[in-house]
């Protein structure tokens, strides 16, 4: 598998994967791996999209029919867990590891509001797990907490349990009461520095694009409880 080195732009007006889950009220900006997937969600098209995507991945190299129907499996769960978590964006990474074995591994975005209170580091801090390792990371937008960890479960598609490295990059958009987070796991450690450049790197191009917009957010009234 080659490792991710480019991002492309892609506005969130352009986000139509799932459009049930939570989002910004002001128009936002990320940029994507070049030679990652983008994951279908949706119900009515994620089965024909995993098809196309897994060929497409592997196109001009042997796949076994047992290797396709483990991945189109990893595939088919992993799209039931994004629908689950609610994660507004999914990306993906198949390929052949330098052991031969087909390889993979995850990235997603999700949004966190947590009005009435203003998005921080503190409040970021608070919810983070006792275990594992946090270090403070620099972007355009602010300073994010990128968390990292161990675990040791069964992959989706797989049938033993592995150990796997999980990251959480937690950016607060600074002013108002929403936090992007970014979540990404592989269970082969050949890819754990790669992943961990790429989270970071992804994060920092993470930016809101309407200042105005950005301004209203802040000062809005948050939504009233309708069992208050």
């Amino acid at each position: 598998m080659t490792e991710p080195s480019t991002l492309d732009p892609l506005p969130a007006s352009d986000l139509k994967l799932n459009p049930n889950v939570a989002h910004p009220p002001f128009p936002w900006f990320i940029g994507i791996p070049r030679d990652w997937a983008l994951l279908d969600t949706n119900p009515a098209s994620w089965q024909r999209s995993a098809e196309r995507m897994v060929d497409d991945r592997f196109h001009g190299r042997k796949l076994k029919a047992a290797e396709r129907r483990a991945v189109l499996d990893f595939v088919e769960q992993l799209v039931a867990d994004c629908q689950r978590s609610g994660a507004a964006l999914s990306m993906l990474q198949l390929g052949r590891m330098s052991t031969g074995t087909v390889g993979s591994a995850g990235l997603h975005l999700g949004w966190f509001d947590s009005a009435p209170d203003l998005a921080g580091l503190a409040l970021v801090r608070d919810v983070l797990p006792r275990t594992g390792t946090v270090e403070e990371v620099d972007t355009p937008t602010g300073t994010g907490l990128l968390h990292r960890s161990t675990v040791s479960s069964v992959p989706p598609g797989g049938t033993t349990r592995v150990r796997s490295t999980v990251l959480q990059l937690f950016l607060p958009i600074e002013g108002t009461t929403w936090t992007a987070v970014l979540s990404a796991a592989t269970p082969h450690p050949e890819l754990e520095r790669a992943l961990g450049e790429l989270i970071v790197a992804v994060a920092r191009s993470i930016l809101p694009t309407d200042p105005e917009a950005l301004a209203e957010a802040a000062t809005a009234d948050p939504p009233e409880d309708p069992d208050g």
